[in-house]
């Protein structure tokens, strides 16, 4: 009687538990090319299961709905889901897989891109929506447009798209716009990426009237450096043994590389496991130019790029400064100074004396 009783909670509970419905699940993309706007939630996403209903809705809604410059754009996990709340779906019963990031490389057809921007039904421009780079110029700005800029800027060095997520609170600070109010925008400590505060003084003509700290992640998508394989200590990196991924980061000293050709030709100290960044202390310095040896030299003449054949007068790796001589004949000789940019390869920065 007892074992009976114990069982029939779980008996009960069983018709429900069958009645939950499978929770949706979403793809992000890891790249998308398009000529024409909008960019939906249905060119980035793949629809693994849902319902029909779910499906209609997510593969219609528009994933930016501010106007699209031509060029490359990254959309993350993070935006997909902030775009899927926004349409009233349950988080909750959406699983969301794939690219941390989706690429995006938007090229308008040569006669829309003349046209101008694009617009709505009403004649007006896009209302401002979820945002993919930072806040776009011109007319009324809001705080979180203004704070976006501010750490798109602090990033700029590192290259790549800077993004915000904001933190709880202060967020009904965030929709107020410039004008007529006026933000002056300053920050505390090192780090660029993570939790980061912000102190702002909003001003109203020439009088401040409040400060306050509004607290907001910053994150960095950009490419880097990916090995494709395994790398072990003592191998010498080559071309095929590396590739550049898009990825998100929250740390500045978690960024990795981005030029394939520094790494190309470098030996590796510690093992690389392959899917991981390729970083600057995995490596041992090679040189990648030796002195008396041929090497390709790189010079840009009237926006057009020539190609030599000139001989290393000194050794060196990556970003190193050597002399090179051009032309063999005693007369036609000519020494320049060049930067080291790949295995063999050189640019010229200057005649050498």
């Amino acid at each position: 009687m007892v074992r009976l009783l114990s069982s029939l909670p779980l008996l009960m509970l069983t018709p429900v538990l069958w009645g939950q419905p499978e929770p949706a699940q979403l793809k992000l993309r890891t790249r998308v090319e398009a000529q024409t706007e909008p960019i939906t939630l249905g060119d980035v996403l793949v629809v693994v299961s849902a319902d029909a209903d779910l499906t209609q809705r997510v593969l219609a809604a528009p994933a930016v709905t501010v106007p699209l410059a031509p060029g490359t754009h990254y959309i993350t996990h993070q935006q997909v889901a902030q775009r899927l709340e926004e349409l009233g779906i349950n988080l909750g019963r959406v699983l969301i897989s794939g690219a941390a990031v989706c690429e995006v490389r938007f090229e308008k057809p040569a006669a829309e891109a003349q046209a101008g921007p694009r617009k709505n039904s009403s004649g007006a421009a896009g209302a401002p929506g979820l945002p993919i780079a930072t806040a776009s110029t011109g007319g009324a700005r809001t705080l979180a447009d203004v704070l976006r800029d501010y750490a798109a800027g602090q990033v700029q060095a590192l290259g790549g798209t800077a993004e915000i997520e904001f933190e709880r609170g202060g967020q009904e600070l965030l929709s107020l716009t410039t004008p007529p109010w006026e933000f002056h925008v300053s920050s505390t400590g090192t780090n660029r990426l993570g939790l980061r505060e912000f102190r702002v003084i909003i001003r109203q003509n020439g009088q401040t009237q409040r400060t306050v700290e509004v607290a907001g992640r910053v994150k960095l998508v950009r490419p880097a450096v990916i090995a494709r394989r395994p790398l072990s200590v003592g191998n010498t990196i080559r071309a095929d043994d590396v590739q550049l991924e898009t990825r998100v980061f929250d740390r500045d000293d978690r960024i990795g590389l981005t030029e394939l050709e520094r790494v190309v030709g470098q030996q590796v100290k510690r093992f690389i496991p392959a899917g991981e960044l390729v970083a600057p202390d995995a490596l041992k310095a090679v040189d990648l130019v030796q002195r008396s040896r041929p090497v390709t030299v790189l010079r840009a003449s009237d926006s057009v790029q020539v190609r030599l054949t000139g001989t290393a007068l000194d050794s060196g790796t990556w970003g190193d400064s050597v002399r090179v001589r051009l032309g063999e004949a005693p007369r036609g000789r000519q020494v320049v100074r060049a930067v080291v940019t790949g295995l063999g390869t050189v640019r010229i920065t200057e005649e050498a004396p």
